[in-house]
């Protein structure tokens, strides 16, 4: 565990620290938090501070919906992040898919169609993001799959949209890592080049650790709840 970095806690409008050096494009990193990390936006945070406008991102959400993800990836991004698709499991507005409007979006039934999730990254790739250098992905948080799903499974469908990510871009992964056991995050983190965990500190502060996924033995490292 190393470089660690803190921050203050008020949701959209706080200011996050730039992921350590060790992050870099094209690289999928896993940010386990102990609170779910779509609570702070961080993956929204990533795409706004790494990625350029002429890039594209897909942002699959799994905890609000594709209104409030707009939001406040406007909110932060202030109209400088990468154009944004999104893959929507939350709002009621099901099946009315909008592939060509400011924000493409495509609404799946649930977290539980992990299936539908993969059709739609796969629809936004085909008909509605631009061809660009770079490509983000973000999937903001793995815990309402997780709670329908097996972690294999959940594991299988992450291996298939990982093509979605190309060039330079990043690759986010959320979890609420408390919310789940060791093996759970000892199988995501095969997955990816380095996890970020983020608790809160001391003065209301969200702390932020880095460690390379290499060097993670399976066990939540000491100190975490």
């Amino acid at each position: 565990m190393n470089e660690s970095l803190t921050t203050s806690t008020d949701a959209d409008s706080v200011s996050i620290p730039p992921f350590p050096d060790a992050v870099t494009g094209g690289s999928t990193v896993l940010v386990a938090g102990t609170m779910d990390p779509s609570r702070y936006s961080l993956g929204l945070r990533t795409l706004c501070r790494y990625g350029r406008p002429d890039d594209a991102a897909l942002a699959v959400t799994s905890t609000e919906s594709a209104d409030q993800t707009t939001a406040s990836y406007d909110s932060i991004c202030d109209g400088d992040g990468p154009s944004l698709g999104l893959v929507d499991t939350q709002s009621e507005r099901q099946y009315l898919s909008s592939l060509y409007g400011p924000t493409p979006t495509v609404f799946t039934p649930s977290t539980a169609d992990l299936e539908r999730v993969v059709i739609a990254l796969s629809e936004l790739t085909q008909t509605a993001i631009p061809a660009t250098d770079s490509r983000h992905l973000v999937v903001r948080s793995v815990t309402p799959f997780l709670e329908h799903a097996a972690t294999d499974r959940v594991c299988n469908v992450l291996q298939r949209i990982e093509g979605v990510r190309t060039g330079d871009g990043i690759g986010y992964v959320g979890i609420q890592y408390t919310e789940h056991d060791e093996e759970t995050v000892a199988s995501l983190a095969k997955l990816v080049d380095g996890i970020l965990w983020v608790t809160h500190g001391s003065a209301d502060e969200l702390v932020f650790e880095y460690q390379s996924a290499r060097r993670f033995s399976g066990s939540i490292p000491a100190g975490k709840p």
